[in-house]
């Protein structure tokens, strides 16, 4: 078979999948009431419309179209709400509609399944997690506990740079060591980035791979989340290369809470931790008011978004 043939057998497979797949929501499609929005294009919907820097072009629509319009971004539809004014309604009028985030392959795989804060879906469990997180993670109270960290995590950047000299230091790379390490004892315990010193560390300097490579997985287009049809085929390999990053981070998490609970986060052991997971694990025996416990793949999703966030 030639090149091309192999081509046109390949697409016509594929729009025959598509279609198998799809044929309930074909055929039971209702016309709803939607905004106005650019004509979407066969499968791949508005994706072209949104040109090399989305945002311009979306500004550019939202002349056309008016402040609230709709964009079919593959197989998903989208609402764009394109003022402040428009906007507030979502955030603000409605915001318990329009809470849960849409499903997307970073947040299956690499947030355990949708268990953390940002994407776990809004109800109970997701309640929950804010309380938490507004009590005991982003508090006022929360920061006030811990100043020595701080003072003691700049006193070492300060020693850094003094003993440096006149010899030029990358302050970029020590500042990042700094709050890193400053927020790895706030949450952890322990330093994440060696002495501090910003010297060789191949535990930080993995721990460092591992949060840039989070991010960068994060912000890539994958074709699977805007036609789920394909979801499965992994046609870029991303979803592979999150499960495998997820796997890393998920054995360094669990090594920590475990060393947690030997070390007697929960009282029973012989040292005594005072970081803000021994709280998360200390909560895990109490009950919500709708009945709810946090587990440990809760914990380690909220330790992940922290990580994700601050490093």
């Amino acid at each position: 078979m030639t090149p091309l043939g192999l081509v046109l057998s390949s697409l016509i497979v594929a729009v025959v999948v598509y279609l198998l797949l799809n044929l309930r929501t074909l055929l039971n499609r209702q016309p709803g009431r939607l905004p106005p929005g650019p004509k979407p294009w066969p499968l791949i919907g508005n994706l072209p419309h949104l040109g090399s820097v989305p945002h311009h072009s979306i500004a550019a629509m939202a002349r056309t179209y008016g402040p609230l319009m709709h964009l079919r971004l593959g197989s998903v539809h989208v609402v764009v709400a394109a003022s402040s004014s428009v906007a507030a309604q979502f955030l603000k009028t409605h915001d318990a509609n329009f809470s849960s985030r849409p499903p997307n392959s970073g947040a299956k795989h690499m947030a355990y399944n949708y268990q953390d804060l940002v994407f776990a879906p809004y109800g109970p469990r997701w309640r929950m997690l804010r309380k938490i997180c507004s009590l005991h993670l982003f508090s006022a109270k929360a920061l006030d506990d811990f100043p020595h960290v701080r003072h003691e995590e700049v006193a070492v950047l300060t020693r850094a740079l003094v003993r440096s000299g006149a010899s030029p230091v990358n302050l970029g790379q020590l500042l990042n060591v700094c709050t890193t390490n400053a927020l790895g004892r706030v949450m952890v315990g322990k330093r994440v980035f060696g002495d501090g010193t910003g010297g060789g560390d191949p535990k930080a300097d993995e721990f460092k791979e591992m949060v840039v490579e989070l991010m960068v997985l994060s912000g890539v287009f994958n074709i699977g989340d805007f036609v789920p049809s394909l979801e499965w085929l992994d046609l870029q390999g991303i979803a592979a290369k999150m499960k495998k990053l997820h796997g890393r981070f998920d054995r360094w998490l669990s090594t920590i809470l475990e060393e947690h609970k030997m070390d007697g986060a929960d009282g029973s052991g012989s040292q005594k931790h005072t970081d803000l997971l021994s709280t998360l694990i200390a909560l895990k025996d109490t009950t919500d008011g709708e009945g709810g416990k946090l587990t440990d793949t809760e914990i380690k999703a909220l330790l992940l978004l922290v990580a994700a966030s601050d490093c």
